[in-house]
């Protein structure tokens, strides 16, 4: 379910996390895992698995609903992850888990999915990056449900958050290794969708989907009965890059839900898809 699919590294590598399944290297079997991917033949050529992957395959909280993410560091190039159990994880490119492929450079707490839900909280999506004029790298995950109450604090709040929310990071070095650090979290979101940076500003959606996606008799609906049963619909935000504020919303613009899509910007637009099948074009005018 990741929204970008694979990242792709300076030297053409291709990365991508893996769902749940059997974890065995010497059969070739890799679930629950981080894995590059030479990119003519795609040919296995490193790979993380967090030592606690059994426990995540048997919670069905696996890696596969996230897109990775790829960008140098200082004179690293790194690969940044989660998934469903709402951690994130920074790997070196160079040796992503070290002689036992289960070490990572840094492994943050749990920010998200506290109850353990399989379905609607966590990580999902893609990650997304970006380095400001002052040389700050961020990092911007699309948090699902409420942040852990056990979670370090984020020193920028927007407002309350209990369905889910973008939350930023900022990449620091400590004791020689790279680190996330809390910077802010946004306004509460019913399902945020990956973002887009442009010109200091974060462009993403809050889906408003039914994460269930089946009724209460266990019978998966269409897209016609998925938009009546959600709670809310699609609303495209655009916040501030280094503090999170809200500066602009769509409101009920779109009526409809959106279902694992993503935005895109071209010649000063914004566009978004909803399950209703409509494309939405949003003008980039500044006020």
């Amino acid at each position: 379910w990741g929204r970008a699919g694979v990242a792709a590294g300076p030297d053409g590598t291709i990365y991508a996390e893996t769902g749940d399944g059997p974890y065995d290297p010497a059969t070739s079997k890799y679930g629950d895992a981080f894995v590059a991917l030479s990119p003519k033949d795609l040919k296995l050529k490193d790979y993380y698995t967090p030592s606690n992957w059994p426990w995540l395959n048997r919670k069905d909280l696996d890696l596969g609903c996230l897109s990775p993410a790829a960008f140098r560091y200082k004179n690293r190039d790194l690969i940044a992850g989660g998934g469903k159990e709402g951690r994130l994880v920074l790997l070196d490119a160079k040796s992503m888990g070290g002689k036992t492929h289960d070490n990572a450079l840094f492994r943050s707490p749990v920010y998200s999915n506290e109850d353990l839900y399989s379905a609607g909280r966590g990580f999902w999506g893609s990650l997304t990056t970006w380095e400001d004029d002052k040389g700050t790298r961020w990092l911007y995950a699309p948090g699902w449900g409420p942040v852990h109450s056990k979670a370090p604090a984020f020193p920028v709040k927007n407002g309350p958050v209990t369905e889910g929310g973008l939350m930023a990071f900022k990449l620091e070095e400590k004791e020689g290794k790279p680190v996330l650090t809390p910077a802010w979290i946004s306004r509460n979101m019913n399902v945020p969708e990956p973002a887009i940076v442009a010109n200091g500003v974060v462009y993403l959606v809050s889906s408003g989907e039914n994460t269930l996606q089946a009724d209460s008799e266990g019978r998966l609906m269409n897209s016609e009965q998925r938009i009546k049963t959600s709670p809310g619909h699609a609303i495209l935000y655009a916040l501030d890059a280094e503090t999170g504020k809200e500066l602009y919303n769509s409101g009920d613009t779109m009526p409809a839900i959106a279902h694992f899509s993503g935005i895109a910007i071209s010649n000063g637009r914004v566009f978004v898809t909803t399950l209703d099948s409509n494309l939405y074009s949003f003008g980039l005018d500044e006020q």
